[in-house]
């Protein structure tokens, strides 16, 4: 059974530690001196353990991990069983359980679950669960639905403000709106009308243009902003766009060119950068996309503003690096506010 289990773990990185207690099987991913830990217990291999058995086990992992240099871990247990009593009996004060039921074909992921470990949950109901997996209150009255319902709202906000705006622009202000709110380097640096930078960026030439714009940050902001949380998202995706702003005008300045420039693409290509940032990050895959497909994204992105007419590729560069390098500051950070929390958890 832990074969399974063992196979999907190796696909990110975590090194199998070898325990003399059968039925709990330990793997790491060490990190700078962050481990993160997935402690397994198989009882379908026929070992039951008592409250106080596991504690001393689990007491005995923090001291190994401790002398590995992991002075700061997030543990996820996987319980696999076919006893509804087991989760209680064991992981009452636990922060990150999981159970794995075989005979029914479930993966059930407990509510207050770390996050972090969330890029494991996919693949393990690949490998188990014919019936899906269910997120599970608390308590252990389970949530009635196959998937996790999990709604990104920063993201789904910014796309009603852009359609919102749309709308306004098409069917009540017209064009002069467009012109006071149009990036132009020189309205901002010789006028200093800087607030263009963040207007610019929810106007939009046209259906086709909102179209493409919306549905790229609706399939790349679902995953990020679970990765990243609602602040950190909405922090990058401002930025990203200023950045891109100011490139933009940087360009253009250079080449002594009077044009304006709207639309979200420039804060869209730094969620672009964000996720390439992010599937480094986890060596090679980050959820349902690998560097491939979001190197692949990436090309055909840029490639289709150089092979087009009147696009701004200065903004859409400058949004990328954005987003790569913000990501690589914002993301360190959610993960030590994980960490914390559930110290606190298991403490408090």
């Amino acid at each position: 059974m832990y074969r399974k289990i063992s196979e999907v773990l190796g696909q990110y990185l975590y090194e199998e530690i070898a325990l003399n207690v059968s039925g709990v099987h330990l793997a790491l991913r060490q990190e700078a001196g962050l481990g993160y830990v997935v402690v397994t217990v198989d009882e379908t291999a026929g070992i039951m353990f008592s409250a106080e058995q596991f504690h001393h086990i689990s007491e005995q992992i923090r001291v190994f991990l401790q002398k590995r240099g992991c002075y700061h871990s997030s543990f996820l247990y996987l319980l696999v069983t076919e006893d509804d009593s087991s989760r209680e009996r064991l992981f009452h004060n636990y922060e990150s359980v999981w159970r794995i039921q075989p005979s029914l074909g479930k993966v059930m992921a407990y509510e207050n679950s770390d996050v972090m470990f969330d890029i494991l949950l996919k693949p393990l109901e690949d490998r188990f669960a014919w019936q899906g997996y269910e997120r599970v209150q608390y308590g252990g009255a389970a949530v009635p639905q196959r998937r996790e319902i999990w709604i990104p709202y920063c993201t789904v906000g910014l796309i009603v403000l852009n359609i919102l705006v749309f709308l306004c622009t098409e069917l009540v202000s017209g064009e002069w709106l467009v012109d006071a709110g149009a990036l132009s380097w020189y309205a901002v640096l010789e006028e200093g009308q800087w607030y263009r930078l963040i207007t610019s960026m929810f106007l939009h030439g046209g259906i086709d243009h909102i179209f493409n714009n919306m549905l790229m940050l609706g399939f790349i902001g679902y995953y990020l902003e679970k990765q990243l949380g609602g602040l950190f998202y909405g922090m990058l995706y401002f930025l990203s766009g200023i950045l891109a702003g100011c490139m933009s005008m940087v360009y253009n300045m250079l080449q002594n060119e009077y044009v304006v420039s709207i639309g979200a693409s420039g804060a869209i290509f730094g969620t672009v950068g964000a996720m390439l940032f992010l599937v480094f990050y986890y060596r090679g895959k980050a959820g349902q996309y690998t560097v491939r497909q979001v190197a692949v994204m990436t090309f055909f992105s840029l490639y289709g503003g150089f092979t087009s007419q009147g696009v701004d590729n200065a903004a859409h560069i400058g949004g990328f690096i954005g987003g790569f390098i913000l990501s690589m500051l914002f993301l360190p950070i959610r993960r030590r506010q994980h960490r914390r929390k559930a110290d606190r958890r298991r403490n408090g």
